[in-house]
């Protein structure tokens, strides 16, 4: 097992620890302003809090809630819950079904401090850890599997999970083994052939329009040298040649 731990000396690294935790702990969702944790962002710089104690504060604040508790279904919420604070996805349904017991009979905010305190938490992050998605190597006690979930969860890395819908992503996976596939967006096609291409050739009238563009910058360019040329020999018949063609 690796830790990362956040040790800051000034407060630009503090600066950036407080942005690494609200990016993982919302979601990657936008922040106003007025929805930031101000209380505990200066209880965690003037170093009353800890990292872990700090992660805690975002994930039962109203800014947390109204997005990942209050306007998703319940199973949507739980694996959002592993997903910010474990960096990973539910490792099976057992686990999904322990989550939901301890969120109907003791509530949220039961279910994230059985989540922070857990023993996975304290080996991985420990107190001064930022969580972030780990799923994508191969971490100990994690099947293949759950790189998959956790690309289908992640989708990609400018997009929020507020933006990827409020019902589960991968409860068919999880409740019957289902395989699931990684969602790839085809790729942008940003030339389409036009239908009158016969033959891989152009139109007639767009071969001529080419052509005449052709003949014109030949000429245009057969000038310039000629008149280079001429300068260099010292010729100065040539000069107002240019002119002439402007009417001057």
């Amino acid at each position: 097992m690796t830790t990362d731990r956040l040790a800051p000396s000034d407060r630009e690294a503090l600066h950036q620890g407080i942005e690494a935790a609200y990016r993982q702990v919302l979601g990657n969702a936008h922040v106003m302003d007025y929805e930031r944790c101000g209380v505990l962002e200066a209880q965690f710089t003037d170093g009353r809090l800890c990292t872990r104690e700090f992660v805690r504060g975002l994930a039962k604040s109203e800014a947390y809630k109204s997005r990942y508790f209050f306007k998703v279904s319940a199973y949507r919420g739980i694996e959002l819950n592993f997903k910010h604070l474990l960096g990973r996805p539910p490792l099976n349904q057992q686990e999904i079904a322990n989550a939901a017991l301890i969120q109907s009979a003791q509530g949220f905010e039961a279910l994230i401090d059985t989540i922070i305190d857990s023993a996975e938490y304290a080996e991985v992050f420990g107190d001064h850890g930022i969580p972030y998605v780990r799923s994508f190597t191969s971490a100990s006690g994690m099947p293949m599997l759950n790189f998959i979930r956790i690309a289908i969860l992640e989708k990609n890395f400018a997009s929020s999970d507020r933006s990827n819908g409020t019902d589960s992503l991968i409860r068919g996976s999880l409740a019957g083994g289902m395989a699931m596939a990684i969602d790839v967006p085809p790729a942008l096609e940003f030339v389409s052939v036009s239908p009158t291409w016969i033959g891989n050739k152009p139109p007639a009238d767009y071969e001529k329009l080419w052509r005449g563009l052709a003949l014109v910058g030949a000429a245009h360019l057969a000038g310039m040298l000629v008149n280079v040329i001429s300068q260099m020999l010292g010729i100065q018949a040539l000069d107002r040649i240019p002119a002439m063609f402007l009417g001057l």
